[in-house]
């Protein structure tokens, strides 16, 4: 991995990178391999791809393994299947605009991705494989850094016209940066990113799924509004977000959870994420609803809610309101509220 760190910048720095490390070749040393995983590239003009050492390759997930260069076509993705120990090798590094790599299981490779052009970085579940390298300067729309186990990627995101962002639990090697502000994301999720210090507003961010759980010293901030939401989870991120009114549909498993110390501000804004959680299509009644912190001050009234607290009860799985919400700490709700049917 290279040694230049966070601090060239988005300016002559990240150019350099490309300049320094984008003619090197892109080589990925393998030390198991049984033929059943895969490496899936997208490169900007036909070019080669090599093995050496005891590992065979094939494109595709049929025909024959050869020990042989094999053409990789231009601007397709395209799947490298690897077997045995050794190395497969792409000539120059700025070829490579994208880069997948999900689930490898007991196969172990290794590689550096400083240098290439990446538009599209995906790497998951990496086990023991290590894939290191710096993204700054990279044009990413599409960033899903998760479970990568001892692997290293660093970099600022600034400037990046991202439209999906996932970093969740990247390891405690990598470090991601940067400001999110302006950048029209539809899918942001921030879990248990270590060292990593993402902050930005997502006012505006016509979202389709908001995940934010320890984020450490991250800070986003915005107004939760006009989203298509098909779920919203948000643990202990305190106030920093507001709530205005989405049109919610309710797909995933993690349905709708304000869970730790995450309030919002005001009691007109649960009112709202209650009235549009009752309007909203739900997968599965077993999907949560949950609301864990309040004050007196931010109880919607049950007389104003009670109606939709029937409805949304039919239709998901609501266990949990904030304790001063109800009578017996001050608030307006019965003991017996999740018994209510609108009778």
């Amino acid at each position: 991995m290279s040694g230049l760190g966070l601090g060239l910048g988005l300016g002559l720095g990240a150019h350099r990178i490309v300049d320094r490390y984008g003619n090197m070749p892109a080589v990925f040393t393998v030390t198991a391999g049984n033929g059943t995983k895969y490496v899936r590239v997208r490169v900007s003009e036909a070019t080669t791809v090599t093995p050496a050492g005891g590992t065979s390759i094939r494109i595709g997930n049929t025909g024959e393994f050869v020990t042989t260069p094999l053409t990789l076509a231009a601007n397709t993705n395209q799947d490298i299947y690897f077997n045995g120990a050794g190395s497969f090798t792409i000539p120059r590094r700025k070829l490579v605009t994208y880069l997948y790599i999900d689930s490898l299981g007991s196969s172990v490779i290794t590689g550096d991705i400083t240098g290439m052009k990446l538009t599209y970085l995906y790497l998951r579940n990496l086990g023991s494989s290590v894939i290191t390298g710096d993204i700054t300067g990279m044009k990413l729309t599409y960033l899903n850094l998760q479970s990568l186990g001892s692997s290293a990627i660093t970099g600022d995101i600034t400037g990046m016209k991202l439209t999906i962002l996932r970093l969740d639990s990247p390891g405690s090697s990598s470090t991601i940066t940067g400001d999110i502000t302006g950048m029209k994301l539809t899918y942001l999720v921030i879990y248990s990113i270590g060292s990593s210090v993402i902050r930005g507003n997502i006012t505006g961010m016509e979202l389709t799924g908001l995940y934010l759980q320890s984020i450490g010293s991250s800070v986003i901030k915005g107004n939760i509004t006009g989203m298509n939401l098909t779920y919203l989870y948000l643990n202990n991120i305190g106030s920093s977000l507001s709530y205005g009114t989405n049109p919610l549909n309710i797909t995933s498993t993690n349905g709708v959870q304000l869970v730790g110390n995450t309030v919002f501000a005001t009691a007109a804004e649960y009112e709202q994420l209650i009235i549009d959680a009752a309007a909203a299509t739900w997968g599965a009644a077993t999907y949560p609803f949950i609301i864990t912190a309040g004050t007196t001050d931010t109880d919607p009234g049950w007389d104003t809610v009670k109606a939709y607290v029937a409805i949304l009860l039919e239709k998901a799985a609501w266990t949990s309101i904030p304790s001063a919400w109800l009578t017996t700490g001050g608030g307006s709700w019965p003991l017996n509220w999740k018994e209510y049917t609108g009778e």
